[in-house]
């Protein structure tokens, strides 16, 4: 699944400092733009962080930003932006974060699913420090590839 989703055209790597609101709008734009979501997606986002607080900080400098199906998502993907100067989600210093992947899944299974196979990379340390270390979208997509195929 992540092999399909997270091909280079759906990575980023920026240098600039951000905010979270920015960092969420950035690596969700290859999603927006080849309409997976709308923009509604995005508000729905920035609003279950502020009701919720940073609950999709899930550790390891790690975000994974989504909200409802319902709320603006046409297609399932994935996105990820890798920020090489921590973003500060909902701008608390707690919450350092250098990576942020979207997901936004048509519905339950697919979120399910995503969320399963970004799983399986993120509890480990050493798969997580491998991918961080990567400088290139291309590596990055290679990775997801290799670990799919897994």
């Amino acid at each position: 699944m992540l092999k399909e989703m997270l091909t280079q055209e759906y990575i980023q790597i920026v240098n600039e400092e951000l905010g979270w609101k920015e960092a969420i709008a950035l690596a969700a734009k290859p999603l927006l733009e080849n309409g997976k979501i709308e923009e509604r997606y995005l508000e729905a986002m920035y609003s279950k962080a502020m009701e919720f607080g940073p609950f999709f900080d899930i550790g390891k400098q790690i975000a994974i930003p989504h909200a409802r199906s319902e709320e603006g998502v046409n297609v399932t993907g994935l996105s990820y932006l890798r920020c090489n100067t921590p973003v500060y989600l909902l701008d608390k210093e707690d919450h350092p974060i250098d990576v942020f992947i979207i997901i936004a899944a048509a519905d339950n299974t697919g979120h399910l699913k995503a969320l399963s196979s970004l799983s399986e990379i993120l509890i480990d340390n050493e798969k997580v420090n491998q991918l961080k270390a990567l400088q290139s979208t291309s590596d990055i997509a290679d990775f997801f590839r290799k670990e799919d195929e897994k």
